[in-house]
């Protein structure tokens, strides 16, 4: 996925160096926040506003409510909970790059879950089948118009990649990224390096867009787009709205972290702020690094030389 002068230049960061950098760096963090409910429990405290709209997560074949842990519902419940919202978000509250991700919604036919209509007792019976421990229930978060354009079937967000800096705990915003989903994709809006849905570098200082870049199956390279494939929105230089109070928004929250080091955060965006999708301990690089170099400026440079990268 790298722009082929970028590659001969070495622009990219060694995985295996990274890799073990960010278990020694990063340890502290990622036993606090790896698990989604434990960032739930985080977020309702330092910014509730801006936390996940999670209301329950299985244990067993049973739910628990957050709001009332000391009950314990029939994992069958959700599709009463499906009926009552119209539509759930389901995921693993350990995993990562959207696998295990469903979207339930209730439909006259039935249950429709990632955009297929079942039986609704048979996907339950087989939901139980995988013994899906710690799996959490969010309601749908509704983005904003801005992003929402895109591609409206999913959730497109934008991936914050923050730095709390070990020597004095300040917190830098080493790079963001907007994802936006594709069919393929759906119902996330997972790039999963390159073989998902597309990417634009987002400009730290102003929020605007440059071009989209996604990933050519047929000739197996990087694809620059002007526009969105599907929708035809326009891409390169867009601008996203609010992007002081989201950009501020960003800063606090890692400046906010009990530990220095770095988070990959998923933003999603509102028409008036953000929600935090989730927070990512072990975020990848390969996102940001498939656009630009994350070592182009003093601020960069300054935060991984801490981490010896």
């Amino acid at each position: 996925m790298l722009d082929d002068q970028a590659f001969l230049r070495k622009e990219f960061t060694s995985l295996t160096l990274y890799t073990r950098r960010l278990a020694t760096y990063n340890h502290r963090l990622d036993r606090l926040l790896f698990n989604k409910l434990n960032q739930k429990a985080w977020l309702d405290h330092v910014m509730p506003f801006a936390a996940p709209p999670m209301t329950h997560y299985v244990a067993g074949r049973h739910l628990v409510e957050l709001a009332r842990p000391d009950e314990r519902l029939e994992f069958s419940a959700i599709l009463s909970l499906v009926r009552d919202k119209g539509e759930l978000f389901l995921k693993p509250a350990a995993g990562g790059h959207a696998q295990g991700a469903l979207r339930l919604a209730d439909v006259p036919e039935g249950l429709r879950v990632n955009g297929v209509t079942v039986d609704p007792q048979e996907w339950l019976n087989d939901f139980l089948r995988q013994k899906p421990n710690a799996y959490t229930v969010s309601e749908i978060i509704r983005q904003g118009t801005w992003s929402e354009t895109f591609f409206p079937p999913t959730l497109n967000t934008l991936r914050v990649l923050t730095g709390t800096h070990f020597s004095s705990h300040s917190p830098v915003i080493l790079a963001a990224t907007m994802k936006m989903g594709r069919p393929e994709t759906y119902p996330t809006d997972n790039w999963k390096i390159g073989r998902g849905g597309i990417s634009a570098l987002v400009d730290p200082v102003n929020g605007v867009l440059g071009p989209g870049l996604s990933y050519d199956r047929e000739n197996r390279r990087r694809q620059v787009n002007e526009r969105h494939p599907t929708s035809g929105v326009q891409i390169r230089n867009a601008f996203i709205p609010n992007w002081e109070l989201v950009r501020s928004r960003m800063l606090k929250l890692a400046s906010q972290l009990p530990y220095p080091g770095l988070i990959g955060w998923d933003v999603a965006l509102t028409d008036d702020d953000i929600v935090i999708v989730e927070a990512n301990t072990t975020p990848s690089l390969a996102i940001h690094e498939s656009h630009a170099s994350l070592k182009r400026t003093a601020e960069q440079r300054a935060f991984w030389a801490e981490m010896g990268i």
